[in-house]
C-alpha cells in the first residue's frame, strides 16, 4: 500500500513540475477529505458520520465539536509526503478555511458558530506557522461554503464580517503567502466585503461566478482564476479559456503590479487521473500565454 502511495505521489508531483506550476503540492493522496487531518488529530472533536460534500457525489466525515479545540503537534506533517516535494519549486498547502470548517461541523460545545470559527482560526494560525517552518511558502484556504448558494442566500453581513475576522486570526503574523480559494458558488455574492479579507489572493470559480459583476469592483489583491472545470472530464479548448480569462482580467486596473494565477476551479479529485493530468498541462499552457500577453 505504501509503495502505491509513493509511486502515485511522485507521479502527481512530476506532472505539476512538467506543467511549470508556480507552487507544488504533494497531491494530498492520503487525505480522505479536506477536513480529515483536523477531524482526526485535533483535541476537542471527534469524527462523525459521512456527509455529502456539497452537491457532489463524494463525502466527508463531519467534525463533531465536543470540547475546546486544541492542536497537539503538527497536523499536516502527519499526512504530507514531504520527501517527494522538490527543492527547486516552492511548496503549497491546502487547508480548510475557518468559515467552511465551522459551517460543516456539528457544534456541541461552543455557544455559537462564530465562537467555533474564531477558535478554529487560532488553531489554523498555529498550523500555518508550523508549515512555514517546514518550508511551505503558500497556503490556500479553501472556502466553498462561503459562496455556496444554499449558505450564502441566508448569510448576514455580520457573518461575512466574522468570516473576514477569522481569516485575520488565521493569517496573523504568518510569513507565507495566503489565498482564500472559493468554489461551488458565485464569488461576486461576497463582494465588496471580500476585497478587504486579510489574504494575499482571492480565488474565483469562473464557472459559478457572474463575471460581469466583477467588473463593478476594483481589486487591490492578487487574483486566482478557477478557469478549468474540475467537475467535468471534458478537456477545455485553450482559445476559449484565453478569451474567458481576458474578459475577467482586462477590467482589473493595475494588473501588472499584482499576482495572477490560473488554476482548476476546485480540487481535481473528481476526475480520472489521465484527465486531471491533461488539465494540469492546459493550466500551465494558458498561464504561459496569458503572461506573455499581459506582461510581455
Amino acid at each position: 500500500m505504501q509503495k502505491a502511495f509513493d509511486t502515485a505521489t511522485r507521479e502527481v508531483v512530476n506532472a505539476q513540475l512538467s506543467a511549470n506550476f508556480s507552487y507544488v503540492t504533494d497531491g494530498m493522496l492520503k487525505w480522505q477529505d479536506l477536513l480529515r487531518p483536523f477531524t482526526e488529530n485535533l483535541s476537542g472533536l471527534k469524527a462523525g458520520s459521512l456527509a455529502r460534500w456539497f452537491n457532489n457525489n463524494t463525502f466527508y466525515r463531519k467534525p463533531i465539536i465536543v470540547g475546546d479545540l486544541r492542536r497537539e503537534g503538527n497536523l499536516i506533517e502527519k499526512v504530507a509526503c514531504l520527501e517527494y516535494l522538490p527543492s527547486e519549486v516552492p511548496w503549497k498547502a491546502i487547508l480548510p478555511a475557518p468559515f467552511t470548517f465551522a459551517k460543516l461541523s456539528d457544534n456541541r460545545f461552543y455557544k455559537n458558530e462564530a465562537e467555533l470559527m474564531f477558535q478554529y482560526a487560532q488553531v489554523l494560525n498555529e498550523e500555518i506557522k508550523s508549515l512555514a517552518k517546514l518550508g511551505f511558502k503558500y497556503v490556500q484556504l479553501s472556502d466553498p461554503a462561503i459562496v455556496y448558494e444554499p449558505t450564502i442566500a441566508s448569510m448576514s453581513k455580520k457573518q461575512l464580517k466574522d468570516a473576514g475576522e477569522a481569516l485575520g486570526i488565521a493569517t496573523r503574523t504568518t510569513s507565507v503567502k495566503t489565498c482564500l480559494q472559493t468554489f461551488f458558488g458565485d464569488f461576486s455574492r461576497i463582494l465588496p466585503e471580500a476585497l478587504d479579507f486579510p489574504v494575499d489572493h482571492l480565488g474565483i470559480d469562473v464557472y459559478e461566478t457572474d463575471v460581469a459583476e466583477l467588473k463593478e469592483y476594483s481589486f487591490s489583491k492578487g487574483v486566482v482564476l478557477g478557469l478549468l472545470d474540475s467537475r467535468n472530464s471534458l478537456v477545455e479548448d485553450k482559445a476559449e479559456l484565453m478569451e474567458i480569462a481576458q474578459e475577467v482580467l482586462e477590467p482589473i486596473s493595475g494588473l501588472e503590479t499584482r499576482d495572477v494565477f490560473i488554476c482548476p476551479n476546485c480540487d481535481l479529485e473528481f476526475l480520472p487521473w489521465q484527465r486531471a493530468e491533461e488539465k494540469m498541462r492546459l493550466v500551465g499552457d494558458v498561464a504561459r500565454s496569458l503572461k506573455e500577453e499581459f506582461y510581455g
